[in-house]
């Protein structure tokens, strides 16, 4: 009994995470994304600006934003760029820390992905309806979505996907097409999709504040099934490489 006391109790230390506070960033952190150095990048929403954050933990702002930068991404040169919600515009910040506006978006863009040609998606939430901003910074509206899409995830096909409040997901192809791939329970708040193309949703249910969230999962063909349930409110969610999802 001993024995198995103390296996179970190293097992309990080996499985649990400590939470440490790594850095400090700008106010109300709302983005963040990472390099391939290890190097965090964090869009703050109310400083309107960028903080760089290197594997030391040592914290420094890289760089200006438009208003109420939301979603982050990253590319292959290490240029950040901030989708501004309140600007309705993308900013490109270089890795020397120069901020310029790199294109317009619809309304309200509360998210972003890059393609693997440098182009820019948005999820505008209050337009319903998803930008596209090439390197040279042309902008057009690249498709329609459900209503109030909240966050977007783009495969390796290049398809995208938004987490739409409408309680589903819209799929849309690299030439523009758009349609519903399938429902979610409750509203989806983040969205990623795996290597299959199966989509996952965090969603708020609609229970109350103090009810379980869930995730969904959504097959390339639309089959649409409750995977699991989660904490309430789950706004994000994640993909590991052995297919374990975290909101």
């Amino acid at each position: 009994l001993k024995r198995l006391f103390m296996g179970s109790l190293a097992l309990l230390f080996a499985t649990t995470a400590v939470a440490t506070i790594f850095a400090t960033t700008g106010s109300s952190p709302t983005g963040i994304v990472i390099d391939a150095a290890g190097n965090l990048y964090v869009a703050n929403a109310l400083s309107d600006n960028v903080s760089k954050i290197t594997p030391d933990g040592t914290s420094t702002i890289l760089g200006a934003t438009g208003d109420y930068p939301s979603g982050i991404a990253i590319d292959a040169a290490g240029n950040v760029y901030t989708s501004n919600v309140d600007s309705t515009n993308i900013t490109k910040i270089t890795p020397g820390g120069v901020s310029s506006n790199y294109g317009t978006t619809g309304a309200r863009p509360y998210s972003m992905v890059l393609d693997a040609a440098g182009n820019v998606y948005t999820a505008n939430y209050n337009s319903s309806n998803v930008s596209k901003i090439e390197p040279d910074g042309t902008s057009t509206i690249f498709a329609t979505t459900g209503a109030f899409p909240g966050d977007i995830a783009i495969d390796a096909a290049g398809n995208l996907y938004t987490a739409n409040n409408s309680k589903n997901v819209s799929k849309i192809t690299p030439g523009g097409a758009s349609s519903i791939l399938g429902d979610t329970d409750g509203t989806p708040r983040g969205i990623a999709v795996d290597p299959s193309g199966t989509v996952y949703t965090s969603n708020a249910t609609t229970g109350g504040e103090n009810s379980p969230g869930s995730v969904s999962k959504i097959t390339s063909n639309g089959t649409s099934t409750i995977l699991a349930a989660t904490g309430s409110f789950g706004y994000d969610i994640a993909i590991d490489t052995l297919g374990n999802v975290y909101t």
